[in-house]
């Protein structure tokens, strides 16, 4: 059982890692549209759903190995909570080991979901 506790915890912590390094990424983001359309007048960029899930995506095609065995995936919400703060929610599945052999429910892993907040500030 302590086995199974602590892989549970160990893979919990790397979602919320994940989920925190997606949301500071994301944060920091640009919409490109915006940038585009209207020129780098406002300061910092406003951020949107579009460019926070984007950068969420490119995010998790660059994690390493050991998350993938999580099957990460984006849930909801994921996008800008206002023109600056970025929300990212991300789901997985942990494995747990020798439980999981015993008890049918969680054979196919456990569900995990960790929500991040992170907001751009503006370099003085």
């Amino acid at each position: 059982m302590t086995v199974d506790v602590t892989a549970l915890h160990l893979q919990r912590q790397a979602l919320q890692a994940a989920a925190d390094g997606a949301a500071r990424d994301a944060a920091d983001a640009l919409d490109e549209a915006t940038f585009y359309e209207h020129g780098a007048q406002e300061r910092p960029v406003a951020l949107t759903d579009a460019s926070v899930q984007e950068s969420v995506r490119d995010y998790l095609s660059q994690a390493p190995e050991s998350l993938v065995e999580l099957q990460i995936g984006v849930g909801g919400p994921t996008g800008a909570l206002d023109e600056a703060t970025a929300e990212v929610t991300l789901t997985g599945r942990a494995r747990v080991p020798l439980v999981a052999v015993v008890v049918r429910r969680w054979a196919s892993g456990v569900p995990l979901e960790s929500t991040s907040r992170a907001s751009a500030q503006e370099e003085p």
